[in-house]
């Protein structure tokens, strides 16, 4: 077959060649007025778009977006561009940034909702091949398991009222000390626990975060949130719930500590933001 093929290229060659006599309108020039081809282009995803499942790459192999009306469970919120970085640094700096670039578009710090922030970047390949993308979506969690939510609409705005994808105010399990699950409550209604706020720890690793560095920044917080002194006296005047990222959340960056209002147990109804001395008096006594 090879040689088959030699000799017809050769044939086809030595025929053009040879020919002296062109046709009318014909000028031997095979190459001329041809339109150049078309320039590749690279894959791109698109903002605004919705996603059935949480990917931490994106290739135009598995893009298959999904409208945000409908069932989903990932939503992008932002596309943007890195810099040429090395491998190693890729996803941190796409996490900080989206990080962000979040918190206009659900109008809120999205660390203060139950909320996953998730970049996505090219591949090896398309990074190699001139891809600099960084995808931004957003995944709620249920409070009560940690299970990703398959939900439908968009979470455009989610954290500027009072939906139920902020926290505010809960009924924890407490099992010994560990949380077992966190039940949403209308603040209005009676409760256990309060979302107080963040604070943002400078441990290099979760595992390094102890639990006198939790208390201390939960307790600041909350007092800052309820209006009490930040001194000696806010761990007899309060107890408190600390959520710390999990492993993998911390190595892209996220540092922050989520800190409950917790009274050991006692009900709680209505808020308790600036509620100060009068309403949380010192009753709990250390020796």
């Amino acid at each position: 077959m090879r040689r088959w093929v030699a000799a017809l290229a050769g044939v086809l060659t030595l025929a053009v060649a040879g020919c002296s006599d062109l046709p009318g309108g014909v000028d031997g020039d095979l190459t001329n007025g041809w339109p150049a081809p078309p320039a590749a282009q690279q894959f791109r995803p698109a903002a605004a778009q919705c996603h059935p499942d949480v990917v931490e790459q994106g290739t135009i192999d598995d893009y298959a977006p999904v409208a945000c009306r409908g069932p989903h469970v990932a939503e992008t919120v932002a596309i943007a561009d890195l810099p040429d970085l090395p491998a190693g640094q890729r996803k941190g700096r796409a996490f900080r940034e989206c990080s962000k670039r979040v918190t206009t578009f659900l109008g809120g710090d999205w660390r203060t909702g139950w909320l996953v922030l998730q970049p996505v970047l090219p591949s090896p390949q398309a990074w190699t091949g001139g891809a600099r993308w960084y995808r931004c979506d957003l995944v709620e969690t249920s409070p009560v398991d940690g299970d990703l939510v398959r939900r439908s609409g968009s979470l455009k705005g989610s954290l500027a009222g009072a939906g139920k994808v902020r926290m505010t105010c809960a009924d924890p399990s407490v099992v010994g000390e560990r949380v077992a699950a966190m039940r949403p409550v209308a603040c209005a209604k009676a409760h256990t626990a309060e979302f107080a706020g963040i604070f943002e720890s400078k441990r290099a690793s979760a595992a390094a975060l102890t639990a006198g560095e939790m208390e201390k920044g939960c307790h600041r917080t909350i007092a800052k949130f309820t209006g009490i002194p930040d001194n000696g006296s806010v761990r007899n005047r309060v107890g408190w719930l600390g959520f710390p990222p999990d492993n993998a959340s911390w190595k892209l960056g996220d540092r922050a500590v989520r800190c409950f209002l917790w009274l050991n147990g006692e009900r709680m109804t209505g808020t308790y933001k600036n509620a100060g001395t009068r309403k949380l008096k010192i009753h709990y006594v250390y020796r």
